[in-house]
């Protein structure tokens, strides 16, 4: 697990660095999520991050200031790889829920079980990937809908959104959704648009 993105969904900052700070930072940050699969973030230290990623405690503070900083890098590095995604899963020009869960399982692929550990790990704030998930299907949904359906009705609305759009991640990290759950999702969808008002 390297927590890789695509050339299209790659950090811009990243792309500029040398080549061995690239490599560094990403042998840290699967250090970081070896480290959490195996115990609970609070309990995790710089040290036990350093072991796994094989990196010395200077390199690791070359990099990062703290774990916390590395794992707000880390959540922005997938928010990054599945904001994308989130737009098309409603509001996309083929709003096909099979379409999404593609692009979702490309970044699996490239992360390994990074989005899924991340997603168990609920500290608040920009470490935390399923707040910032949240946040973000709030965001994508609220730009989408604003002048489409009642504004007394966006925010609940909004909450309902990010809630499915979040339920349809972290099922698709565990498995594969089949056929009949991704058209059943497409369906869900339509109804939501219309129960809400959108127009």
């Amino acid at each position: 697990m390297f927590l890789r993105s695509a050339d299209k969904h790659g950090r811009e900052a990243e792309k500029n660095l040398d080549l061995r700070i690239r490599k560094t930072r990403r042998a840290i940050r699967s250090g970081l999520v070896k480290v959490c699969q195996a115990k609970p973030y609070a309990h995790v230290s710089v040290t036990d991050i350093c072991a796994a990623s094989m990196v010395s405690r200077t390199t690791f503070y070359d990099h990062y200031t703290d774990k916390d900083a590395l794992l707000a890098e880390v959540v922005s590095f997938l928010l990054e790889e599945i904001t994308p995604a989130l737009e098309g899963l409603w509001f996309g020009e083929g709003r096909d829920a099979h379409v999404v869960a593609r692009h979702l399982a490309d970044v699996y692929a490239r992360n390994g079980q990074a989005l899924k550990t991340l997603l168990a790990i609920r500290v608040g704030g920009e470490g935390d990937l399923h707040e910032q998930l949240y946040r973000t299907c709030c965001s994508v949904f609220t730009d989408w809908a604003r002048g489409r359906m009642d504004d007394e009705v966006l925010p609940l609305a909004a909450d309902v959104y990010a809630s499915v759009v979040l339920t349809f991640i972290e099922r698709s990290a565990t498995k594969p959704l089949t056929d009949k759950e991704l058209a059943a999702i497409d369906r869900a969808r339509e109804l939501f648009i219309a129960g809400f008002g959108a127009q």
